[in-house]
């Protein structure tokens, strides 16, 4: 076959996938041929081949084999508190928390299926015919094309049908988004948009961008905190990888601190991707700086950056470094709730020690940033993180505690108190919530009230060990924080943290919480 005429098939391969009705897949003949064509091989193309590929087939030499399989990924910070991580595997089988989390699905303008991974039967035999004219590898032991709509169920379909029209037979215009409940997904939510045709749109770019941040516009307005793309117009579209690829993550750079996660999957179609561009991704999520500026500063931003702080920073031969604060009381103040004893020892030892080795920490970290030492600079990450977020932590749990003779467990009368009971119904419910969810942690950790700014409500989360809560979302402002590390109770309540948690709630300084809420919802 010739190149022409190779290139002719695959463009028509390309209409039909995004025009074909579903019935398109009932023919006996398409489905013998579909069939015939599972267990075609060919050897794979070899990554110089991919950089070199012109654009009518760069999508051709993007060969895969069966030791790709897996969901094995990775990662990179978008900012200091998103990560942009690079998948393999079955975008169907992808969830956080089920609640909070959406897959995006390449659909075509009617949304009935047939498009990218949205397809049903149709799309099979388009992608198909795409792999026999490319001579893409293919194995069995990958399972071919997972359809969301299948995954999800027919109760999807009937979602996507009541979507309105928006002119006859286009319910998703080219570039936009709509979104519906996931069903039989794990995730809360679909969110489907069409890209772009690569051979056949006058400006397959502005399309595809349009495509990812439309979709990131949508799952923002949803409070949506946890989103996984596909590769959009990929494969069967005949979007090159790496021109989409740059689209891809410059778009979601748009988005510093919106979501705590963005995945992209490399699905089937694409599964070399990160074995062909590894660095590429690296650099493009750091701006072109080194790697070892990329790993060294997010987490600085995460530390110093923290609005938590408060006065206990200072500089030293121009680091910003970390201060133990003063309490604002006795350390017997809080007693019986909490021992003078357990406070001297938190606050003396355990919270200094987090201090000082946070220091130490970001004093080799400038060392090394200095010298280009890029292994010292990821290997100082662990030691920030911990001993940062566990300044960060400590510094908010001293005001979060207020001795009783001075209005500690005073409940809150203000507006904190109005969004509680709009939250959680009651303050009670919320102590409840907060005193469950501490007690299953697992481990050490922190359990938080905490005001979500995006969607402007109330919500309860946890971090473990020393992680501050600007790890699980950059909308998120921590009002108050129970520590649940051992060394918080156990010289007084030993291993029974339930009963910790039921009289800390004596001490607790609601005043301070419901100043913090006024001023981030002023």
């Amino acid at each position: 076959m010739t190149t022409a005429a190779s290139l002719s098939l695959s463009k028509a391969a390309r209409f039909l996938i995004a025009q074909a009705p579903q019935s398109f897949a009932r023919l006996p003949a398409l489905v013998s041929l579909t069939r015939s064509l599972r267990t075609i091989r060919a050897p794979p193309i070899s990554a110089s081949g991919m950089e070199k590929t012109p654009r009518d087939s760069a999508a051709a030499t993007a060969g895969f084999s069966a030791s790709s399989a897996g969901r094995a990924g990775h990662t990179f910070p978008l900012s200091p508190s998103t990560l942009l991580k690079i998948q393999k595997g079955d975008i169907t089988a992808w969830s956080v928390d089920g609640s909070t989390d959406a897959i995006v699905n390449a659909a075509n303008s009617r949304m009935l299926g047939g498009g990218g991974v949205d397809g049903g039967k149709s799309s099979d035999f388009g992608c198909m015919i795409y792999l026999y004219l490319f001579h893409f590898v293919f194995s069995e032991y990958f399972v071919f094309l997972t359809a969301i709509h299948r995954a999800a169920g027919p109760e999807l379909l009937e979602a996507c049908r009541k979507v309105p029209e928006v002119q006859p037979g286009v319910r998703c215009p080219i570039g936009e988004a709509r979104i519906t409940p996931a069903f039989g997904l794990p995730v809360s939510h679909v969110i489907h948009t069409v890209g772009p045709i690569y051979d056949t749109d006058k400006q397959p770019d502005v399309s595809l961008s349009n495509a990812y941040r439309n979709s990131l516009k949508l799952a923002k307005d949803n409070c949506i905190h946890y989103i996984a793309f596909p590769a959009i117009s990929c494969g069967v579209y005949g979007y090159p990888y790496k021109e989409a690829s740059t689209i891809a993550i410059s778009v979601a750079k748009e988005f510093p601190d919106t979501f705590k996660e963005v995945d992209m999957f490399k699905y089937f179609l694409i599964y070399s991707l990160i074995h062909f561009y590894p660095i590429y991704f690296v650099l493009s999520l750091a701006d072109s700086k080194t790697i070892s500026q990329a790993a060294g500063f997010a987490p600085l931003r995460v530390a110093v950056g923290d609005r938590s702080l408060g006065s206990g920073v200072r500089q030293a031969r121009g680091l910003t470094v970390a201060a133990l604060p003063e309490l604002p009381y006795d350390y017997g103040a809080l007693e019986p709730a909490i021992s003078g004893e357990i406070m001297k020892l938190h606050h003396q030892k355990h919270h200094q020690t987090y201090v000082t080795n946070y220091n130490n920490a970001l004093e080799q970290l400038d060392a090394a940033v200095a010298k280009g030492d890029a292994a010292a600079v990821v290997r100082l990450q662990s030691a920030i993180k911990f001993n940062g977020g566990g300044h960060i932590n400590h510094s908010i749990f001293w005001q979060n505690l207020k001795p009783v003779n001075e209005g500690g467990g005073e409940p809150p009368h203000t507006a904190l108190g109005w969004a509680i009971d709009t939250d959680f119904g009651s303050l009670d419910a919320v102590v409840q919530k907060m005193n469950a969810e501490g007690a299953a942690l697992q481990g050490s950790g922190w359990v938080w009230l905490a005001l979500d700014k995006s969607c402007k409500k109330l919500i309860v989360e946890t971090t473990a060990n020393q992680d501050p809560l600007v790890t699980k979302g950059a909308s998120l402002v921590p009002l108050l924080g129970i520590d649940v590390w051992e060394h918080a109770y156990y010289l007084q309540y030993k291993n029974v943290r339930p009963d910790y948690l039921k009289n800390i709630w004596k001490v607790i300084n609601w005043k301070y919480a419901s100043e913090v809420y006024e001023k981030e919802t002023a």
